[in-house]
């Protein structure tokens, strides 16, 4: 089971970096759109009132045209794809929140509890997410395979096939299951062997010393032992 954790959490790993440059490419088309939208229609139209200055009435009506076109067109699908690429890159980060126990917060009653009864309350804790993952998933896998099977298209100038973005989101609703699943399993078989230190490294609230060590870790600071 440490084998099949350690192989989820690498993947997770995986997924999540994928996700991040999704959502910084989402960020990267809205401000590109936001700039080129500002930028573009200003300089046309200096061009048309420069071109209607100087008498230069056809020039001017052309100007013109371009600046309808370019708001008509420009752009136009890039509400669109941004969307797409924030809805899979947060259902790619979804599994690695959960094998990091980056989801637990609300700990104040939970940290004066043994050790023992918070493992199991995390245990009763994942039975609970898992209701709500599984009908999630459910209700994913029934829009996608909709899309798929009637092959709809997004009602927008690009006509792209809703299942080419859902599939990939769906499959970051797995991942999250999947992940629940073996973290539940994880958790389930410390605490009857009586291994509550594991149960509490796999699903539940990370220590003070835990989250700085973390931190530390990601920006690259090797923290000194004792």
């Amino acid at each position: 089971m440490d084998r099949i954790w350690s192989g989820v959490t690498a993947i997770s790993r995986i997924a999540v970096w994928c996700g991040g440059i999704m959502l910084f490419l989402a960020a990267g088309i809205v401000t590109a759109e936001v700039a080129v939208r500002k930028l573009i229609p200003s300089t046309i139209g200096f061009f048309e009132s420069l071109s209607s200055a100087v008498g230069a009435t056809a020039l001017s009506s052309l100007f013109t045209s371009w600046q309808d076109g370019f708001r008509a067109f420009i752009f136009s699908g890039s509400d669109e794809i941004s969307g797409y690429l924030f809805a899979v890159g947060t259902s790619w980060s979804l599994a690695y929140v959960l094998c990091t126990r980056g989801h637990i917060r609300i700990d104040a009653v939970y940290g004066r509890l043994p050790l023992k009864v918070r493992g199991w309350l995390d245990l009763l804790a994942l039975v609970f997410l898992g209701i709500f993952v599984a009908a999630m998933v459910h209700r994913a896998f029934d829009v996608t395979a909709t899309n798929f099977l009637e092959y709809n298209r997004s009602n927008t100038n690009l006509r792209i096939p809703l299942a080419w973005a859902q599939i990939p989101w769906l499959a970051g609703f797995v991942l999250f299951a999947l992940a629940l699943i073996v973290s539940f399993l994880r958790t389930g078989l410390a605490l009857l062997q009586g291994d509550y230190a594991k149960a509490a490294e796999t699903s539940g609230v990370a220590t003070q010393d835990e989250e700085i060590e973390s931190e530390l870790k990601g920006l690259g600071i090797q923290r000194p032992h004792h």
